[in-house]
């Protein structure tokens, strides 16, 4: 029997005893020939195939896995093994090492650090120490690998005692590397800090170097909840003042950390070292523009305590001091400006010119009252606010006119054209780099119009394309392409095809290549990776969790163009404006193209471009245009679109999806009686327009502990009504993910009917979802529907998932010029509340804009904002910070504007008052008084007297109705 005949039947028998015996009888001869056999013996038992039904897996069982796997050890080289390996079960090699070490062991291990992938399996410090003292790793794992494995062993003791290296060098690595040390400490049975407390008290480390290291630890980059354990650690171990003075240098240093618990807690144990002689009063000062740029209120808070408590026994200092606690101005919180007032009253000179100009700085962000409080001493300065006639009532300033919408049509908007056959082949290498929003069109319509100049020399300069649609086919691309580049890149295989049927000779390098690729494919078959590139085209679905339909029809339909006769047409939908908008005038001599050519749009496309069509003031000067340059069912759908909102649609409608596009963008809201035997009329007419229905509530939920307690709370949720119908079926009805499957009544159904992504999960939607959205830029409501109903309903989630599509909506939503409807509105208040900072701001910035404009109802959102609280739909705090930090003061008019959402609002609002509630009548307060203005509103003022009777909202009350 040869050892390859012995080799195999091993494997097959599954003699795992015979194994180690059988490769410490072998040669390094025969080791080499049996190279061969063993990468048979691999691809073999580890390929994918059906165990059972619906049960999927390698062939081989665990033993062969691991007869195969101490074989790879003792015969292959690094390569060979990283071939079929992704790592070095540790377990494993221990049955080897005390007569075989892998040659490349070593050089593997420093591969795995400095690609920090960690790739030995079971792999602990215990087996690390053993293996380098044993001389079976010969090189020196770096800090961040020891202390990733010894943080696992941090609560035992024994282990840390056993080695004198341990304590001497590497424990202080685990106060350098973020290793998980906050996780590993609550495993210690309520002993916070319980090895270090130990090692402390029996003399085995340091107490001042554990004090400073956990104090360095909190500004070396770590997490926030890392670097608030480290502080915590400090607090724990109770340092004496002595300890706290020769280690104020590094308590300092925090003060900088950007997380406000490490911050707070030193700011309280300065509290009381700040009246030692030996506190370092400048340099504390010096630190208060740091502190006071902090939006925690605690910082603010801790920090005044301080300066007070050093003007009380600082004589010296007092106008520095008054001076510093001026930069908490900044602040809009009137708590923390009636403390800075009270210090500043109780230690401040009225006459001291450097008081008088370090507060001059922060009038514009003083609350009404506190400026009347310190007028004394702001008189003289360059921001005296003695109003020149006090009679004036600040309203007769606010001018009522708004500044005129930019125009979308201009210059600096035009997307550049492409005007030759190497603009195209330049646009086509970066189509898969999604760098703009528009490129996807843009470079399907180029092709049409460019292919057939291709000459055959170009051909070549095709290959690197395509080079890159094959590899992201393949790996799946990166972090920012979608399922639509996915698609892309299947075109650019079937426009490959193409090329190559068109020139042979020229395509030959082409062909190699995709005969290359689909060899590789082939070695995946019968696992998940396997893409079937021999039969692929973009005309066949691909099995994905999520279709998008229209860009999939855009793609087929541009290659029916490209493999026919027919005249090369532009598409209608490419854009002509940045972001993703159409020239009304340059659609019109496209449709005149078609007209000429006596050629029929396709329906989607048709569809697309009117939903892109810039449709403002001067749209009404083409109607001449139209008239002249148009005939027939085009002439009438133009002059219907672009005339006046109270124009009939004038037959024939030999394109009902074309008509009923219109009438959706013209006026959602009107059911036009010429279009009553469409059958798009039969579905529920929500799901066309996007005005569904909605409400908050509350949702209980409820779990078993560890302790086998019901835990019970509930939750806030929006709940979009999805009505039923005969295309539509509702699956978890009544259910928090309530979803509908809808089906177009006819084979031409509207863009509004498919746009939305197809299928159950959608992970990785958000690197789709700007293209998705400005699909239809007039009418996008439906969709922003589809995104609140997938990420925004829960004001707490805060994954990747949520926070990713709810940022990149509100970020599209923002460049959007359409005419605000119920949806709108209710995207727009309720990213006001969600959990994710950025989109909070995009939100803010969107109101402003405008309101600037004069194109939104602040009221209405308002109301919205109410009724999401009156079930708790998002903290209070999150909407109160965005009004003090983004929308406040910016503009009389916007202070008006912000009057009317707070009167809104307050007016929803229950009985019961809310959480943070007194911040917002605060709020409310400050704005009536800036407007000059008063509540008027009676369901404010009646629950105004009823708020009154609650004792921490008595004083923001009267504020109010003073």
């Amino acid at each position: 029997m040869t050892i390859e005949e012995r080799f195999n039947e091993i494997v097959e028998k599954q003699q795992g005893d015979a194994i180690i015996p059988f490769l410490q009888g072998l040669t390094p001869e025969e080791r080499k020939s049996l190279v061969s056999c063993l990468n048979k013996q691999e691809e073999h038992y580890n390929k994918f195939v059906q165990l059972e039904p619906n049960t999927y897996g390698t062939r081989a069982t665990p033993e062969q896995h691991r007869i195969l796997n101490l074989t790879a050890f003792v015969i292959y080289s690094q390569k060979e093994y990283s071939k079929y390996y992704w790592g070095i079960n540790v377990e494993r090699l221990n049955e080897l090492i005390s007569w075989h070490v892998p040659t490349w062991l070593n050089s593997f291990f420093k591969e795995s650090e400095r690609k920090d992938s960690r790739n030995f399996y079971n792999m602990d410090y215990e087996i690390l120490m053993d293996w380098l003292e044993q001389g079976v790793l010969k090189v020196s794992p770096t800090p961040q690998t020891i202390a990733g494995y010894l943080v696992n062993y941090i609560n035992t003791t024994s282990i840390l005692q056993k080695r004198e290296i341990t304590l001497k060098e590497h424990i202080w690595y685990l106060f350098e590397y973020d290793c998980g040390q906050n996780w590993m400490d609550s495993r210690n049975g309520g002993s916070p800090y319980y090895p270090y407390r130990y090692l402390i008290e029996n003399g085995l480390l340091n107490r001042m170097r554990v004090l400073k290291e956990s104090l360095l630890a909190v500004n070396r980059n770590m997490n926030k909840n890392l670097c608030s354990w480290f502080a915590g650690m400090f607090e724990a171990l109770a340092p004496s003042v002595e300890e706290q003075l020769e280690l104020q240098p590094e308590l300092f240093a925090v003060l900088s950390c950007p997380h406000s618990r490490p911050t707070n807690i030193i700011l309280k144990l300065l509290k009381n070292l700040c009246s030692h002689p030996q506190f370092p009063t400048e340099e504390f000062l010096n630190q208060t523009s740091v502190l006071f740029t902090s939006d925690v209120k605690a910082v603010h808070q801790n920090t005044l305590a301080i300066l007070n408590k050093l003007a009380k026994e600082r004589k010296e200092y007092r106008d520095a001091i008054c001076c510093a606690a001026a930069q908490g101005l900044m602040s809009r919180e009137e708590s923390i400006q009636s403390k800075i007032v009270k210090l500043i009253q109780t230690y401040g000179d009225t006459e001291s010119a450097t008081l008088k100009e370090a507060l001059s700085v922060y009038v514009d962000t003083m609350l009404t009252g506190i400026k009347q409080e310190l007028k004394p001493y702001l008189e003289g300065s360059s921001s005296d606010i003695t109003p020149a006639n006090p009679t004036i009532n600040n309203a007769s300033f606010i001018s009522e006119s708004y500044e005129p919408i930019p125009p979308i049509i201009s210059e600096e908007n035009r997307i550049p054209e492409i005007t030759s056959t190497e603009d195209l082949i330049f646009l086509a290498s970066q189509v898969l780099e999604v760098n703009e929003v528009y490129h996807f069109e843009q470079f399907i319509s180029s092709l049409i119009q460019w292919d057939a100049q291709l000459e055959a020399g170009q051909v070549p300069q095709w290959t690197p394309i395509f080079q890159r649609a094959y590899k992201l086919i393949l790996s799946g691309g990166n972090s920012r392409t979608g399922i639509l580049d996915d698609m892309m890149a299947t075109f650019l295989v079937d426009y490959s095809k193409l090329l190559i049927r068109r020139f042979p000779e020229e395509g030959k390098e082409l062909k190699v290549l995709h005969e290359k690729m689909v060899q590789k494919d082939e070695v995946q078959r019968g696992q998940w990776r396997f893409c079937n590139l021999q039969s692929l085209t973009i005309r066949k679905k691909r099995n994905k969790q999520i279709e998008h339909r229209v860009h999939r029809q855009l793609l087929c339909h541009t290659l029916d163009m490209l493999e026919s006769n027919k005249p090369r047409l532009p598409l209608l939908s490419t854009p002509t404006h940045i972001p993703m908008f159409i020239d009304p005038a340059i659609l019109i001599q496209r449709l005149k193209q078609y007209q000429q050519a006596d050629v029929e749009p396709n329906s989607q496309d048709m569809q697309i471009a009117l939903s892109r069509t810039v449709l403002d003031e001067t749209t009404a000067q083409l109607l001449s245009t139209i008239t002249q340059e148009l005939e027939g069912e085009y002439r009438n759908l133009l002059l219907f679109l672009f005339g006046e909102k109270e124009s009939a649609p004038q037959s024939p409608f030999t394109h009902p999806a074309w008509w009923m596009t219109a009438g959706l963008i013209k006026s959602p809201e009107t059911v036009y009686p010429e279009f009553k035997d469409f059958p798009y009329n039969e579905s529920p007419r929500e799901f066309l327009t996007g005005n569904f229905a909605w409400k908050t509530y509350l949702e209980s939920h409820s779990y078993i502990d560890y302790t086998k307690k019901v835990v019970e709370w509930t939750s806030s949720t929006i709940s979009i009504h999805l009505p039923e119908g005969q295309n539509v079926r509702i699956i978890n009805k009544g259910k928090n993910n309530e979803r509908a499957e809808y089906h177009p009544h006819t084979p031409h159904p509207l863009l509004v009917e498919i746009y939305y992504p197809q299928g159950k999960y959608f992970d990785d939607i958000s690197k789709d979802l700007p293209r998705l959205l400005w699909l239809a830029p007039n009418t996008p409501e439906p969709l922003l529907a589809w995104c609140i109903c997938q990420a925004i309903y829960d004001p707490m989630l805060n994954e990747v998932r949520e926070v990713n599509v709810t940022r990149t909506t509100i970020e599209t939503f923002h460049q959007f010029r359409h005419t605000w409807h119920e949806i709108s509105y209710l995207l727009e208040a309720s990213c006001m509340l969600v959990a994710d900072k950025t989109s909070r701001a995009y939100a803010a910035e969107i109101w402003i804009e405008r309101a600037n404009k004069g194109c939104i109802d602040s009221s209405r959102i308002g109301r919205i904002l109410g009724s999401h609280q009156n079930t708790g739909w998002g903290p209070l705090k999150r909407l109160t910070d965005l009004i003090q930090q983004q929308m406040m003061n910016v503009s009389p008019l916007h202070n008006r504007e912000l009057e009317k959402l707070l009167t809104a609002m307050l007016a929803e609002l229950p009985e019961k008052p809310v959480k943070d509630l007194k911040k917002l009548l605060e709020i409310y307060a400050e704005i009536l008084s800036i407007n000059n203005s008063k509540a008027e509103d009676e369901r404010v003022l009646r629950l105004l007297d009823v708020w009154k009777g609650v004792a921490n909202l008595k004083k923001a009350v009267m504020n109010i109705k003073c």
